[in-house]
C-alpha cells in the first residue's frame, strides 16, 4: 500500500514538474524574444577563440582562455543570440535537475519546486543565461556531474563507467573555468570512499581511481600542448600572473623601480586611480591595459604576466598583510553572492531593481544555513537515527559542502575573487541546503514520535 502511495505521489510530482518546466520555459522565451545578448568585458576573448577554432588557425591565440565555452559559441554557429538560447535551455535543465534531486531526498513536491524556483526565476541567474559569459555553462556541467554522483552507488556493477562519465563531464566544466580542474581530484577521493564501502579490494580501488582520472590527464596535457605550441608555455592557461595584480594592485607603489616594473607601475597606477575615481574597483584594471603594457615593455603576453606576478609577490613579501587582506576580501566577495542591477545601473527600471535586490537578499540569506550546517549537524548528532538513507544524504551533503567551501578558498588564495565566481556552484548549495535541513526536520519529528 505504501509503495502504491509513493508511486501515485511521484506521478503527481511529475505532472506538476512538467507544468512548472513549461512555465519557466515560457518566461525564458519571452525574455529571449524581447532582449539582446548581454556583452561583457570578457565576452570578446571567448568569441575570438571560438573564431580561431572555427578557422583551425590559432596563430594569434594568447592562451588566456580554455576551449570549453568557446566551443559552446562555436556550436551555436558563432551567433550570440543562439548562444543565449542554448544557455536558456541549460537553465531549464538546471532547474529540472534541482527539482528532481531535491525531490529524491525530500519526497516533497513543494520543497522541490521552491528550491528550483530559487534558480529558475531569479534575476541574477537569468542575467548569466543572457550574458555571453561562461558561468551558466560551468554551472550546467558541475550540477550534472553532481547529480550523477548522487546516484553512483545504485548499481555497483556499472560503477566504473559512471566514475569515468562524471570525470569527463567535470573536464568540460574545467575547460570552461580552469579553477575547476581540482574537482576531479575531490570526486576521486569520494569515489575511493564509496568503493571501500562497497567492499572493493584496495588494488581495484586504485585501478578504478586511476582509470577514472584518465580524462583529466588527457584534458590538461592536451590543452597544455596547444599552449606550448602557440605560446611557448606548457600550461592549461596563460596570463594567470595577472590575477596577482587583483590582490596586490592597491599597493603596487611598493614594487621595485627597475625595468620593466617601473613601466608596469606607471601605466597601472594611472588606470587604477582613474577607475577608482569613476567608482569602479581596481581589480579589473590590469586586464584592460595588457596591450599597452606589451607595447611599452616589449614583452609577450605570458612573459608580461610572469613579470606582473613577480612584482606582486615582491610587494606581498614586503607586507604580508596585503595578501591576507586580499584573501579575506576575496572570500567575503564569494559569499556576498553574485548579482547585477545594483542601484547605480541607470538603464534598468526601478521595479526590476527592487525585485533583484530582494532576490539577492534571499540568496545571501540562504547561505547562512548552508555555512552553519556543520554546527547543526553536530548539535543534532545524538538525535540521529541509524538509517541508510540518512547516511547517504549526509555523505552527499558533506561532498557538496567541501566542494563549495573548497572552491571559495581556492579562488581566494590565487586571485581576487568576485561574487560571480560563486554562481556555478550555487545550484549545489540550494540542493544540499534543502536536502540536509529536510532530513534534520524529519529526524526531529521521528525522535519526537518515539519519545512520546
Amino acid at each position: 500500500m505504501k509503495l502504491n502511495l509513493g508511486i501515485i505521489k511521484k506521478a503527481k510530482f511529475q505532472k506538476v514538474l512538467l507544468l512548472y518546466l513549461l512555465l519557466i520555459s515560457v518566461v525564458r522565451l519571452v525574455i529571449f524574444l524581447v532582449s539582446e545578448p548581454i556583452i561583457c568585458p570578457d565576452t570578446q576573448s571567448y568569441v575570438d577563440l571560438a573564431e580561431m577554432i572555427s578557422k583551425l588557425d590559432l596563430s594569434d591565440f594568447d592562451g588566456l582562455r580554455t576551449p570549453g565555452y568557446p566551443f559552446i559559441i562555436l556550436l551555436s554557429g558563432l551567433n550570440l543570440k543562439v548562444v543565449v538560447l542554448v544557455q536558456m535551455i541549460m537553465g531549464v535543465f538546471i532547474s529540472y535537475l534541482i527539482a528532481t534531486t531535491v525531490y529524491k531526498f525530500t519526497n516533497n513536491t513543494v520543497l522541490s519546486l521552491v528550491a528550483s524556483c530559487l534558480y529558475s526565476l531569479f534575476i541574477p541567474f537569468l542575467f548569466y543565461e543572457m550574458a555571453i559569459l561562461s558561468e551558466t555553462t560551468a554551472a550546467f556541467f558541475i550540477l550534472l556531474s553532481f547529480v550523477l554522483f548522487a546516484n553512483i552507488d545504485n548499481n555497483q556493477s556499472r560503477i566504473l563507467p559512471k566514475m569515468v562519465g562524471i570525470i569527463i563531464i567535470l573536464c568540460f566544466a574545467a575547460l570552461t573555468r580552469p579553477i575547476y580542474f581540482v574537482l576531479p581530484l575531490l570526486y576521486t577521493v569520494f569515489f575511493m570512499f564509496i568503493l571501500a564501502r562497497g567492499k572493493y579490494k584496495f588494488p581495484k580501488i586504485l585501478l578504478y581511481s586511476f582509470v577514472s582520472l584518465v580524462p583529466l590527464f588527457v584534458s590538461i596535457i592536451g590543452w597544455s600542448f596547444v599552449n606550448w605550441k602557440y605560446n611557448d608555455t606548457f600550461s592549461i592557461a596563460t596570463g594567470r600572473g595577472f590575477a596577482f595584480m587583483e590582490m596586490a594592485g592597491d599597493y603596487i607603489e611598493l614594487a621595485p623601480d627597475d625595468y620593466p616594473y617601473n613601466v608596469i607601475k606607471e601605466v597601472y597606477i594611472r588606470e587604477r586611480d582613474k577607475n577608482i575615481q569613476d567608482g569602479n574597483p581596481h581589480i579589473d584594471t590590469i586586464w584592460g591595459i595588457t596591450d599597452e603594457l606589451m607595447e611599452k615593455t616589449g614583452l609577450g603576453y605570458d612573459e608580461l604576466a610572469k613579470k606582473v606576478k613577480d612584482m606582486c609577490i615582491k610587494v606581498m613579501l614586503k607586507k604580508p598583510e596585503i595578501y591576507i587582506k586580499a584573501v579575506i576580501r576575496s572570500e567575503i566577495n564569494f559569499w556576498k553572492a553574485f548579482g547585477i542591477l545594483i542601484r547605480r545601473e541607470t538603464n534598468v527600471s526601478r521595479p526590476i531593481k527592487f525585485v533583484n535586490i530582494i532576490q539577492r537578499s534571499i540568496l545571501i540569506l540562504l547561505q547562512i544555513p548552508f555555512i552553519t550546517a556543520p554546527f547543526v549537524f553536530f548539535i543534532n548528532q545524538r538525535k540521529r537515527e541509524n538509517r541508510p538513507d540518512s547516511h547517504k544524504t549526509l555523505l552527499i551533503f558533506a561532498f557538496a559542502y567541501i566542494l563549495i567551501v573548497g572552491v571559495s578558498f581556492l579562488i581566494a588564495l590565487v586571485e581576487g575573487g568576485e561574487g560571480r565566481f560563486a554562481m556555478p556552484t550555487f545550484p549545489l548549495l540550494i540542493i544540499s541546503t534543502f536536502a540536509l535541513y529536510n532530513l534534520i526536520l524529519q529526524e526531529k519529528r521521528l525522535h519526537h514520535d518515539i519519545s512520546s
